[in-house]
């Protein structure tokens, strides 16, 4: 008993930890989409070239993600922790303090690159900690505190380009990310590196390259930095290297990825549902906003409030989750998630200037409520089965699944809303655009979702529950079956 204490105990420091590392990292996202025409006047480059601050920092981001693992394990957790904390941290002030645009992007590159490094190796080393029982309620009371980030973001943003200066941006979040980089070392324990078996540097190259030349695809359909050939060229090469990736990963003794992990119907569908709804999440949160001040006519002010909704949503459910997971289990939850989301989506298509704003801000709180509720519960699911001896492996993944998700939604959103554009001769969006160009976006994020729901029948609820309680022999089971 005093040792499970002990693990809650250290566990909950942890879990502090990886609260302020994701609610920086998505705050980052959130904050300097805005920014960019600020940016690019203040450097006098053209806009659309302001853009490689976030690719530059996205893909640095994903190979970060996929170092992780075997850095940490080679290396030793604590001292590859620390190392990217404070390699956040002065990347960040060095940011703010750019005098060209391309050292701007250089560091962005290194910010990337460490929180990359960070993300997986805080929930590797939360869920070692965590008595498995406890994943729920933490991660509930974590998403209270992470998943405002996106939301506030865009307000927060325009404040500071308003009244204040781009630099601001990096600067704001700096306090944040001492406190978090001084809380490691206090609290993060020493990990002693482990002898492993030769590195997989093709796999690493593979999986890098692919990923990278697929978001970079992501982030600039419907812009102008490629023509159409060449997109869909780096697109064949993506689904090439991709290919080559999943062949050496089969071949390889010691793999990057050891894909065994898949036979885990658990972590395999429910990545697939959290991707989804963390698609739908940060695309509508990008999305919404455009759409009432836009499309609907509110002003920013007006807006802003009511997307504070979203905020709420997600504080009112977390309770509920934290204390009827361990007996109903995720599926519930995932199904009543995608629903509300997708709702969400299509309710939003029939308001008018003329609309309470007070039901608006309903709807906005569904979408937020749905998403919390599924998310948090569907974490506990995912790793549910995960050997102790996979779970680096698996938080790499998951955290890529959703940094990809993200980068997905915002680019879907886009594309839609972009063609809806061109095709009604529509080259920029004024108050005075009319709502119609948003109901393509919105539409394609509310059926999203839906699709997700077929996801749902490979859910095992039943076994998820299972995980519940300490049961060694459960873990054991699903070991002997990936060796």
């Amino acid at each position: 008993m005093v040792n499970v204490e002990k693990n809650i105990s250290y566990g909950l420091r942890l879990a502090i930890i990886y609260s302020i590392i994701w609610f920086v990292d998505l705050l980052d996202a959130s904050l300097l989409n805005i920014a960019l025409p600020e940016v690019s006047q203040y450097f006098h480059i053209d806009p659309t070239n302001a853009e490689w601050a976030l690719i530059g920092f996205l893909l640095a981001m994903i190979i970060g993600m996929l170092m992780s693992n075997p850095a940490s394990t080679n290396f030793g957790s604590r001292r590859i922790f620390l190392i990217a904390a404070w390699a956040y941290v002065i990347s960040s002030l060095a940011c703010g303090l750019s005098q060209h645009f391309s050292e701007l992007v250089i560091f962005r590159v290194i910010q990337g690159f460490a929180g990359g490094l960070m993300i997986p190796l805080g929930m590797q080393l939360l869920m070692s900690a965590m008595p498995q029982s406890k994943w729920v309620k933490t991660s509930s009371w974590m998403n209270v505190f992470t998943l405002l980030a996106p939301a506030l973001g865009p307000t927060l943003a325009g404040y500071i380009v308003t009244y204040l200066d781009w630099r601001w941006l990096f600067f704001i979040k700096l306090p944040l990310s001492i406190f978090c980089a001084i809380l490691a070392h206090l609290w993060v324990k020493y990990a002693a590196p482990q002898k492993t078996k030769k590195f997989d540097w093709f796999g690493f190259l593979f999986a890098s390259i692919s990923l990278c030349l697929f978001l970079l695809v992501v982030s600039e359909i419907g812009k102008p930095h490629f023509s159409k050939g060449m997109l869909i060229t780096l697109f064949i090469l993506a689904i090439l290297f991709g290919m080559a990736f999943f062949w050496q990963q089969k071949r390889f003794e010691n793999p990057l990825v050891p894909l065994t992990i898949f036979r885990s119907k658990l972590f395999a569908w429910g990545n697939v549902i959290q991707s989804a709804a963390n698609m739908i999440f940060l695309g509508a949160t990008f999305l919404i906003a455009l759409y009432l001040q836009w499309g609907v006519g509110f002003e920013i002010v007006d807006v802003g409030w009511m997307m504070a909704a979203i905020s709420v949503g997600i504080i009112s459910v977390m309770p509920i989750t934290a204390k009827f997971y361990n007996r109903i289990g995720p599926l519930p939850y995932m199904i009543v998630g995608l629903l509300l989301m997708a709702g969400s989506m299509f309710s939003l298509i029939f308001i008018t200037k003329q609309t309470p704003p007070i039901v608006i801000a309903l709807i906005i709180f569904c979408e937020g409520a749905g998403s919390a509720g599924l998310q948090t519960t569907n974490f506990a699911s995912i790793f549910s089965e995960v050997p102790q001896k996979l779970r680096g492996t698996g938080s790499s993944l998951y955290t890529l699944f959703k940094q990809i998700s993200a980068s997905l939604g915002i680019a879907l959103s886009t594309m839609a809303l972009t063609v809806t554009m061109k095709f009604n001769g529509i080259s920029t969006l004024t108050t005075s655009s009319p709502k119609e160009l948003f109901y393509s976006p919105l539409i394609l994020l509310g059926t999203i979702p839906l699709l997700a729901l077929l996801c749902c029948f490979f859910i095992d609820n039943k076994r998820a529950l299972q995980y519940t309680k300490p049961q060694d022999h459960l873990e054991t089971e699903f070991e002997e079956g990936i060796e």
